[in-house]
């Protein structure tokens, strides 16, 4: 009787050990508080000139991953980033296809938001973690530029193919974790790079909730991405709360 007690305890927990491996859950919910630099339009406006507001962006990430061979996991992420400003043009500027001229005042909206769908492989699994894959960018978002006498509204809705990756490095004993995420895209002298440094701290390990804090970079240097043209920089910290089962 011992020892079947002994084996069904030992069953138990091996059961319970490996249901842990069977599927595992990672979300993410935050704010970011990014900055704008760079240029937009045909004519490479500085966006500076528009004083763009630095309002809150927020996004949500999740992943699933299984242990089934030669299928990868999935990683799904959504970011809403807007903001606007206004500037009096000291040159014709030419924004998609309508030109509005020197001495204009000219507000500027700017949407940025996309989703993100990737597929990735556990490359390691330890206290080194390294995921690989692919990610489709689909962006929903537009450009518009309107003076008192003129508007143009420039549609942003390509799919970009983007390399992903991720790296964590787990302190043991501490709870807390450093992380490296991205992707990234390069065709016919377009760029597009989205890049998150960030530290992790399990506060309630038995409830696996953690915070994380970071920095996010983003820049979009397209000329052939619909109708979009620009040469922008987006970067600011970020916080955002984290759950992992």
């Amino acid at each position: 009787m011992k020892k079947i007690t002994l084996a069904l305890c030992a069953t138990l927990a091996s059961v319970s050990a490996s249901a842990d491996t069977i599927l595992g859950f990672d979300a993410t919910l935050g704010s970011w508080k990014p900055a704008y630099t760079g240029a937009i339009g045909v004519d490479d406006f500085n966006v500076d000139e528009f004083t763009l507001a630095e309002d809150n962006a927020t996004f949500i990430q999740a992943a699933l991953e299984h242990p089934v061979p030669l299928i990868p996991n999935i990683l799904v992420a959504h970011s809403s980033i807007e903001t606007n400003g206004t500037a009096m043009l000291s040159e014709n500027v030419t924004f998609g296809d309508e030109t509005f001229f020197v001495g204009s005042d000219v507000t500027a909206d700017i949407n940025l938001t996309h989703t993100d769908a990737t597929l990735y492989y556990e490359i390691l699994d330890n206290w080194v973690n390294l995921d690989l894959g692919l990610t489709a960018r689909q962006y929903s978002g537009e450009l518009t530029a309107t003076s008192d006498l003129q508007s143009d509204n420039i549609e942003l809705s390509g799919v970009l193919p983007m390399v992903y990756g991720m790296a964590r490095f787990d302190l043991p004993f501490t709870g807390w974790s450093i992380i490296a995420q991205g992707n990234g895209t390069g065709y016919k002298g377009d760029s597009h790079t989205d890049i998150t440094a960030k530290i992790r701290w399990d506060f309630v390990p038995a409830l696996d909730f953690a915070i994380e804090a970071g920095y996010r970079s983003m820049t979009l240097d397209v000329q052939e991405l619909d109708a979009l043209q620009s040469d922008l920089e987006i970067k600011g910290p970020y916080l955002g709360l984290n759950l992992h089962l």
